[in-house]
């Protein structure tokens, strides 16, 4: 029999002795079938059914090991609880309001069960006491063994998960996401778009706590039965080489990183020497703005060690629509437009003029599938090909909402599509995405993405790239923009000036202050995303942790 949701297809799979999943951790390596994979996540879902847990029950998940996370997830889907994926706390010194967060989620959710690592487990016991819902908080260790798992057949509008999004604008909210919408666009990014098949293999570091992570490399693959290594996301940030190393010696096909990935990963691999990365057929880059430099220096780093050019492929999706919304072609390299800007320059005696500038802007692909994407205006109307509007998406991967949020949900899906609140531009049946709708800098009436100003702002020597953020403050006339940079090395003074210079250069604007803030100080998502507006609340209420402070504070009102 042919599976046709994800509970008939980890059926199918109980019976595979096919290799599955490889997860390599600090050094150690275990291998487990397909049959032995679902095996241990049964045993994980008796031993929460157990301790109370029952159809429909949502179980929180803080695991940061891919060896026990996929297992326990796998086993929330054989059972039909659904489970909630959280974030594990970062550093000691964010435990406390990482903590005060995941309580938060875990009481909107109403939560059953909290299974997280030991320690974390022990920090957080006493969430039992205060949200209403919880019957236990435990380790994996501590979960009973023994008795019979009830398993029972789920209809496409049964969930499957709750998606907490990044909370890059807002506040996370929990997408529901549904075995409907989940085997959609499984279907969609394995067949339609990458054409695999069980003779691949993928390779993945990203967090399994992000749709990217879990669906893309934990879920999807399922469905063509394509093998896939997973590295601890830890062993990545502290060694990026362990990425390109593991795509060699796994004879890795298939692998997804960020933007980020790809920069820190050229920038610190050290040599290419024993390395043969001929094998990789799909090098995929989405969940922030693809930079084209950052992409094209990776492919001339590892060129050497047979990487092939046209692996690249870019992407767009969200959590709203469970993940992937469209795929740039298999055999297409890195596709650069350049959307033309206005701006205003003026010269002393000669007035203001209007100058046009080119900026680049990366094609992420035509829609998958049985999906469709529109361009629309402030009115909701469909805009021309290459008008900037807001991105809405159609399709069967369009989730059912937000848990628990009517307002947003009304807000958000809308006439059986989601409305993205990104912006973008289509040209040519392409989707080219330019910004965060609520991220627009707004300066004498004109829309302005930010994202330009940081990347010519971030190619300034003694900044640390990829950590910029720009933003509007109102004054008492107008609104001016202030560039925050995380510093690296060099003499502030010049630091500040070159910046100045090279936005006014390349986008054309004039920024007002710069702000430079020591290593790490940005605040981002849990899945590293710049969080623009938190960076400018910090910076108006001056907790913006600055490595030095101008006595110019005219920029504020």
């Amino acid at each position: 029999m042919s599976a046709n949701n994800f509970s008939q297809l980890l059926e199918e799979l109980a019976r595979s002795e096919r290799d599955g999943h490889r997860y390599r951790d600090n050094g150690s390596v275990v291998e487990l079938s397909y049959g032995e994979l679902i095996d241990k996540a049964d045993r994980f879902a008796r031993g929460m059914q157990r301790l109370g847990v029952r159809r429909g029950d949502r179980v929180g998940l803080v695991l940061h090991r891919a060896a026990e996370f996929v297992p326990a997830f796998l086993g929330c889907v054989r059972a039909g609880y659904v489970a909630v994926p959280l974030y594990p706390p970062l550093t000691l010194g964010q435990l406390g309001s990482w903590a005060e967060t995941t309580e938060r989620m875990l009481a909107t959710a109403r939560a059953t069960l909290l299974l997280a690592d030991s320690p974390v487990a022990y920090t957080l016991r006493s969430l039992s006491d205060r949200i209403p819902s919880m019957r236990a908080v435990v380790s994996v260790d501590e979960l009973p063994d023994g008795g019979e798992l009830s398993l029972g057949t789920a209809s496409d509008s049964d969930l499957v998960f709750l998606q907490f999004t990044s909370g890059s604008t807002s506040a996370p909210r929990g997408v529901r996401v549904t075995h409907g919408s989940l085997w959609a666009n499984a279907q969609a990014i394995m067949v339609d778009g990458l054409n695999a098949s069980d003779e691949d293999r993928g390779v993945s570091w990203l967090p399994l706590y992000h749709d990217m992570g879990l669906i893309g490399f934990v879920m999807s693959p399922l469905v063509t039965r394509t093998s896939v290594t997973f590295l601890s996301t830890l062993d990545f940030l502290k060694r990026p080489e362990t990425w390109v190393q593991t795509l060699s010696e796994d004879r890795g096909t298939i692998s997804f990183a960020p933007n980020f990935g790809y920069a820190l990963t050229a920038r610190r691999t050290k040599s290419i020497e024993g390395l043969d990365l001929s094998a990789v057929r799909v090098l995929g880059c989405g969940a922030e703005p693809i930079q084209p430099e950052a992409i094209q220096s990776f492919f001339d780093r590892f060129a050497g060690a047979g990487l092939n050019p046209s692996a690249f492929l870019a992407c767009y999706g969200m959590a709203e629509t469970t993940l992937a919304v469209t795929f740039a072609g298999m055999q297409d390299q890195l596709k650069v437009d350049h959307l033309v800007l206005e701006t205003d320059s003026s010269d002393e005696g000669s007035g203001v003029h209007r100058l046009e500038r080119r900026v680049p802007v990366v094609s992420c692909g035509r829609p998958l599938r049985r999906h469709r994407v529109s361009i629309l205006d402030a009115d909701g109307k469909p805009l021309p090909e290459r008008a900037v509007g807001e991105i809405f998406v159609e399709g069967p991967s369009v989730t059912d909402g937000y848990w628990d949020d009517e307002e947003a949900t009304s807000r958000v899906f809308v006439d059986g599509g989601v409305k993205t609140g990104d912006l973008g531009y289509m040209s040519d049946g392409e989707l080219y995405v330019t910004g965060r709708l609520k991220d627009t800098i707004i300066v004498r009436g004109r829309n302005i993405d930010p994202t330009p100003i940081e990347v010519a702002a971030g190619r300034v020597s003694g900044i640390r790239t990829g950590n910029v953020a720009a933003f509007s403050v109102s004054n008492k006339l107008t609104e001016q923009v202030v560039v925050a940079a995380e510093y690296r090395e060099g003499d502030p003074e010049r630091i500040e000036s070159d910046i100045v210079r090279a936005v006014q250069r390349e986008v054309g604007l004039t920024v007002t202050e710069v702000a430079l803030i020591e290593p790490g100080s940005l605040p981002k998502t849990t899945s590293g995303k710049l969080q623009r507006q938190a960076t400018r609340k910090q910076y108006l209420d001056r907790t913006l942790g600055r490595i030095r402070r101008r006595t110019d504070t005219s920029a504020v009102a």
